[in-house]
């Protein structure tokens, strides 16, 4: 799936500025300016001073505002200890990388940025997002290339381990077992051996498993869908994303009313959609698309879509981006997704789910060789086991 890049500030937030120091843009006096800019955490090859960790925190500040969210001061240590075991672990992995992994790193790294860029209307608009986050485009490239290095170890050193058999998919299609009903089950045999546990303890257990598996199992059914073609004219400037004047467009929805007229009279809907529609996506979908109530779609459109009948037009729909004159191709009842379909989906969430499990002790490892002390005494209950920010290969 794509994202904004005011979605993707949080994994921004948390990379080391440790590798390529500070930027030669005016900034704030800050902290370390006042009382000095000392180490705050050291190990083989890494060295994470208080400016690192100020700048990780302001960003991470930045991420929620450009959200709408808010951090209470009262937990600030803890979101600091978070982001310093993040910046730790960023720059041992980064010192393992090796020649395959920069070249892995490379057509992540590009790959992500060119769908970051896609998911704005222009590159003005993706560059005022940037912008809003603190970041040039010259920060945004390197901080996409830092954290692409990070998933090519993750995938060589952690990743290429893991083995998720067929008929570990096929069970978790049929009943819902996935990682972790395995992990309790692994729990609950011992448990049951155990004449201390704690009373009820194993009809806890075994809840969780029944709801982990319910859960599992309604994701894979298919909510009913419609496949819809449809004729758009932008309302909006894709320079500004501002509205465009009222006279254009109210010249664009009688536009609209005679190309639906058109098609209403026998005229081939395909055609004047390939002729007429400004959607971005023409030559790949050819305006066509197939969706549920729960995707992201302007509410107006869906409703508009929903409410037809196999072959009907639509009136002419005004959404937040532009008029639409819509076309019901097919109504796709719901269902459960057919096995062959989704099953190399289903192998990458349970492959996701190991890796997951096995990340705190593969970061404890690499930590321990590295010989990463943490210097400043309030944050020495936090070891730096944590996986870095989601990177762009993870991020999807």
């Amino acid at each position: 799936m794509r994202r904004t890049a005011a979605a993707l500030t949080l994994a921004f937030a948390v990379i080391s500025t440790a590798v390529h120091g500070a930027e030669n843009t005016p900034r704030t006096p800050k902290l370390s300016d006042l009382f000095g800019d000392d180490v705050i955490a050291r190990g083989k090859g890494v060295e994470v001073k208080r400016s690192h960790l100020e700048e990780a925190f302001t960003a991470f500040k930045a991420n929620l505002a450009a959200r709408g969210q808010q951090m209470r001061e009262d937990q600030r240590y803890g979101q600091e200890a978070q982001l310093l075991q993040r910046l730790i672990v960023t720059q041992v992995l980064t010192n393992r990388v090796t020649d395959a992994d920069r070249k892995l790193a490379k057509e992540l790294g590009e790959k992500f940025a060119a769908d970051s860029r896609k998911s704005a209307t222009s590159e003005d608009a993706f560059n005022r997002q940037l912008k809003a986050m603190g970041l040039t485009p010259e920060q945004f490239n390197r901080r996409v290339t830092e954290q692409s290095l990070v998933e090519a170890v993750i995938k060589r050193e952690v990743t290429s381990t893991i083995q998720i058999t067929d008929e570990q998919v096929k069970d978790f299609y049929t009943t819902g077992n996935d990682v972790i009903v395995r992990l309790i089950q692994s729990e609950l045999a011992k448990i049951e051996k155990d004449p201390a546990a704690p009373p009820g303890l194993v009809k806890q257990m075994k809840e969780r498993m029944i709801e982990i598996r319910k859960n599992n199992l309604s994701r894979l059914e298919q909510p009913e869908r419609v496949k819809v073609s449809h004729i758009f004219m932008t309302t909006i400037d894709r320079q500004s994303e501002e509205p465009l004047p009222e006279e254009q467009i109210a010249f664009k929805r009688q536009q609209m009313a005679k190309l639906r007229k058109r098609a209403i009279d026998g005229e081939d809907f395909a055609k004047l959609v390939q002729d007429f529609s400004e959607d971005r996506g023409l030559k790949q979908t050819k305006g066509e698309y197939t969706f549920s109530r729960e995707d992201p779609f302007a509410p107006e459109f869906k409703a508009a879509a929903f409410s037809l009948m196999p072959g009907q037009l639509s009136d002419v729909v005004s959404t937040a981006i532009g008029v639409h004159v819509i076309k019901l191709l097919e109504k796709l009842p719901a269902k459960k997704a057919e096995f062959d379909k989704v099953a190399p989906d289903l192998k990458d969430f349970l492959t996701q789910q190991e890796i997951q499990r096995v990340m705190p002790e593969f970061f404890a490892r690499v930590a321990k060789e590295a010989d990463i002390e943490i210097l400043d005494p309030k944050y020495r209950a936090n070891e730096p086991t944590e996986p870095a920010a989601k990177t762009p290969a993870a991020a999807k």
